[in-house]
């Protein structure tokens, strides 16, 4: 009975945490963005209640805070600019700017040195008479899986090429199967688990090893793990007869290609703004040292800004339930944080651009 009382009164608590700071406006608690201890470790237990976050030690939990709180000042200061976007407190916001780096960078985008990447294919070249939709989104298709989490694993380049196969896969055969990421992490060779990897060599694997498993006979670890072929023995696995690459810096022709199909694509995701980003079309800073991959799978405006849908690997409690809208149409042809410099997409001999498009 005892025990029954004690967790009673956990959760008792957890609900008053979370209702008070629920109240609480954040631009209200700042005092020329100091923020009293109280009032500050009151949101820091609301946050951590509602992503289960859970310290090893008081020390750490102290040390979470504090850069907890100097994230919570870096929102608020950006939120009172008036953006066409929103920062909040992620999953990501007990961890410092490098931390976050760390664990959320895995894709490589520069190839082996006896290794040639395929090269730009003419598929979606641009033409003067292309007519395409005013906006695309995949998922009303059913061709996007539910939003997925890397966790502390670099494996978004793995993330990134499945969802393109996903997407593919289901435009082909009518059923959306959710593969795995972790017969690539273990065995592809060519990349490094959760320590990295290259698209593109993800694509040749699937082609050259009997074809991808599905996440139900080859779940994910998020860990390194010994591959072992038995686990898509007998089972359901997805091929694809090949891949291309878009022409880069095209941000057209990376448009054209979402019309017909979700595409894989390597991002600079190293802005912290990217780290605390909650909704609206982002707009902001960022470089082109691609080092994420993402699957995008739409495109459309929002309040006169136009935008890229993408698809993360973090899980849906980061940005827009899992995505992000990314500013489209910019004056860079390389694309916001590069989106348009190294895009690929997978093939199957059955599908046909010209007669698959949805415009």
């Amino acid at each position: 009975m005892a025990s029954v009382k004690t967790t009673m009164l956990i959760l008792f608590v957890a609900m008053v945490i979370a209702s008070c700071a629920s109240a609480m406006d954040m631009s209200v608690v700042s005092y020329d963005n100091n923020y009293h201890k109280a009032e500050a470790s009151l949101i820091f237990e609301s946050w951590m209640v509602k992503h289960g976050k859970v310290y090893e030690s008081v020390a750490e939990k102290e040390r979470r805070l504090v850069i907890f709180v100097d994230n919570l000042r870096f929102i608020n200061n950006r939120n009172a600019e008036n953006l066409s976007y929103r920062l909040g407190l992620t999953r990501f916001a007990d961890l410092s700017h490098h931390e976050y780096e760390e664990v959320c960078h895995g894709a490589d985008p520069r190839p082996r040195s006896n290794h040639v990447f395929m090269k730009s294919s003419d598929r979606y070249k641009t033409s003067a008479g292309d007519v395409l939709p005013k906006s695309v989104d995949w998922r009303r298709e059913g061709a996007v899986t539910e939003v997925k989490d890397q966790g502390h694993c670099r494996s978004c380049w793995a993330f990134s090429t499945v969802g393109a196969v996903e997407g593919l896969n289901k435009i082909v055969t009518g059923e959306l199967i959710t593969l795995s990421e972790q017969d690539l992490i273990n065995c592809n060779k060519e990349n490094n688990g959760c320590g990295g990897g290259k698209i593109e060599t993800v694509y040749e694997f699937i082609m050259n090893n009997g074809g991808l498993g599905t996440d139900k006979d080859y779940p994910y670890k998020a860990c390194n793990g010994v591959c072992d072929g038995r686990l898509k023995e007998n089972n359901k696995n997805i091929m694809i007869d090949g891949y291309e690459n878009l022409p880069a810096n095209e941000e057209f022709a990376l448009m054209k290609a979402v019309a017909h199909q979700p595409v894989a694509a390597v991002i600079d995701s190293s802005n912290r703004e990217f780290q605390l980003y909650e909704s609206g079309v982002f707009d902001g800073t960022c470089g082109t040292k691609l080092n994420h991959g993402v699957v995008v799978v739409g495109y459309g405006t929002e309040n006169g800004r136009d935008y890229w849908l993408v698809k993360n690997s973090r899980g849906n409690t980061w940005g827009e339930a899992g995505y992000m809208k990314m500013a489209r149409n910019i004056a860079n042809p390389r694309g916001l944080c590069g989106i348009a410099m190294r895009a690929s997409y997978p093939l199957n001999n059955s599908f046909s651009a010209d007669k698959s498009s949805i415009a």
